[in-house]
C-alpha cells in the first residue's frame, strides 16, 4: 500500500521501532481522507467520516478498534504517553468535502492548523523529542506543510471546488483559479505564497535546539521534503530559502539523507 511518495519515503527513512505507528497513522489518514473519492455519494462519503469521528472518539478514550488506531495506542502507551487525539482530522476532510469557500486568511489558517494538529503533531509526539520541544514545532509547521502540499496540486483542488487560498468578502469569484492553465497574476500570487511557506518551515526548524534534532528527525525530515519538492520544480525563486534549512537543520551525523542534498 502506498501513501504517497511523502510519506511512504518517511516509512522508509524513520527510525525502525517507529516505522509501526507511522504506518497506522497514515493508514488512519488515508482511510478518512478516502471520504473525498469522487466516486462516493455524498451520504456515503458523510456516513464514512461518522464512523472515524466515532473511531477516533474511541482511540482517545482507549477503546480503539480499528487494527490501525489500536497499533497507535500501543506505540502511545509504549511511549508513556496518552493515546493520540486525531479528531481534528475529520474535521479538516469535513470542510475539504464541503467545498468551503475560505473569505480570510484566518479561515484558511484554522482548516490547515485541524490537520497540522492532529497528523503533524502525532509525527512530531511519536518522535520521541521533549514534549514541549515536539509541541512548538508541530504548532509553527504543521500548518504550512499542509499548505505546500495542497499547493502543489492546487489546480486539482480548485476544480474539484477546493480553492485553498483566501478569497475575500463577499467572495471573488472561483473562475480565475479554476482556469487551465492559471493566469500569470495567479500563478505569481502562488509562487509567492510557497516562498513564504517555505520560509517559515526553516525559521520553524532554527527554533528547535540541537539537542533536539535527532529526535526530531521525522518531523524535520518531512519539513524537507516539503520544501525540495517545490524546490525542484521552482528552483531559482526557492534554491536560498532551501539552502538555509539544509544549514540550519542537523540530522544523522550533521548531513542531510542524499534524497535532500542533491
Amino acid at each position: 500500500m502506498s501513501y504517497g511518495p511523502d510519506r511512504d519515503w518517511l516509512i522508509r527513512f524513520c527510525p525502525p521501532e517507529q516505522a509501526a505507528a507511522l504506518t497506522a497513522l497514515f493508514t488512519v489518514e488515508q482511510e478518512v481522507s478516502a471520504s473525498l473519492r469522487g466516486e462516493l455519494e455524498h451520504q456515503v462519503a458523510h456516513a464514512r467520516l461518522e464512523w472515524w469521528l466515532e473511531e477516533l472518539t474511541r482511540l482517545v478514550e482507549g477503546a480503539a478498534r480499528h487494527p490501525a488506531t489500536r497499533a497507535l495506542a500501543a506505540a502511545a502507551s509504549t511511549q508513556r504517553r496518552s493515546p493520540p487525539d486525531l479528531r481534528s482530522l475529520v474535521e479538516h476532510v469535513r470542510v475539504d468535502l464541503a467545498g468551503v469557500a475560505f473569505l480570510s486568511r484566518e479561515e484558511l489558517d484554522q482548516h490547515l492548523h485541524a490537520w497540522g494538529n492532529s497528523v503533524f503533531r502525532e509525527v512530531a509526539l511519536g518522535a520521541g523529542a521533549p514534549p514541549a520541544m515536539a509541541e512548538q514545532l508541530s504548532s509553527r509547521a504543521g500548518a504550512p506543510v499542509r499548505e505546500l502540499e495542497l499547493l502543489a496540486e492546487f489546480s486539482r483542488h480548485a476544480r474539484a471546488g477546493r480553492i485553498y487560498r483566501p478569497l475575500g468578502e463577499p467572495a471573488e469569484p472561483h473562475a480565475r483559479w479554476q482556469a487551465d492553465p492559471l493566469g500569470v497574476a495567479e500563478i505569481a500570487e502562488l509562487e509567492a505564497r510557497r516562498r513564504s511557506l517555505a520560509q517559515q518551515i526553516c525559521d520553524a526548524a532554527s527554533a528547535t535546539t540541537s539537542a533536539s534534532r535527532p529526535s526530531l528527525r521525522v518531523p524535520l525530515l518531512w519539513m524537507g521534503y516539503a520544501i525540495e519538492r517545490i524546490g525542484r520544480a521552482h528552483p531559482s525563486a526557492l534554491r536560498r530559502t532551501l539552502d538555509s534549512w539544509r544549514s540550519a537543520v542537523t540530522l544523522s551525523r550533521g548531513n542531510l539523507p542524499r534524497t535532500l542534498s542533491r
